[in-house]
C-alpha cells in the first residue's frame, strides 16, 4: 500500500511539473521609432489566443500564462504600424509611424437652425 501511494505521489509531482513547464512568462519594452520614447498603452497580444496586455507608462509589459504553442506576439497602437514578433522571454519592439497624408477633407453638417 505504501509503495502504491508513493508511486502515485511521484506521478502527481511530475505531472504538475510538466503542466507548469508549458506556461511561460514574456516581458518586453515598446518604443517609438521617431523619437525613441516609450509607447504608453500599446496593445500586446499572443496571436491566436485571448492572452494580452497593454504597456505601462515606461513602455514595459509582462505577459503571464503564455502557452508553449504560442509563436507570435502582435503589438499595435494607433498611429503606428502593427508589428508581429516571435515569442521570446524578453522582447524589445520599436514601432514605426503610420502617417498618411490626406488630399482633401469634406465636412457635412445636417440639422436645422
Amino acid at each position: 500500500m505504501k509503495r502504491t501511494l508513493m508511486l502515485l505521489m511521484a506521478f502527481l509531482v511530475i505531472g504538475i511539473g510538466l503542466v507548469n513547464a508549458q506556461i511561460s512568462k514574456v516581458t518586453g519594452h515598446v518604443t517609438s521609432d521617431e523619437d525613441g520614447l516609450p509607447v504608453v498603452g500599446a496593445s500586446v497580444l499572443v496571436e491566436g489566443t485571448t492572452v494580452g496586455t497593454v504597456t505601462d507608462i515606461d513602455g514595459n509589459f509582462t505577459l503571464t500564462n503564455v502557452p508553449s504553442s504560442a509563436k507570435t506576439l502582435v503589438i499595435s497602437f494607433i498611429g503606428f504600424q502593427t508589428q508581429k514578433v516571435d515569442v521570446k522571454s524578453n522582447v524589445n519592439v520599436v514601432l514605426k509611424s503610420d502617417a498618411e497624408v490626406l488630399d482633401e477633407v469634406m465636412v457635412v453638417a445636417y440639422g436645422t437652425a
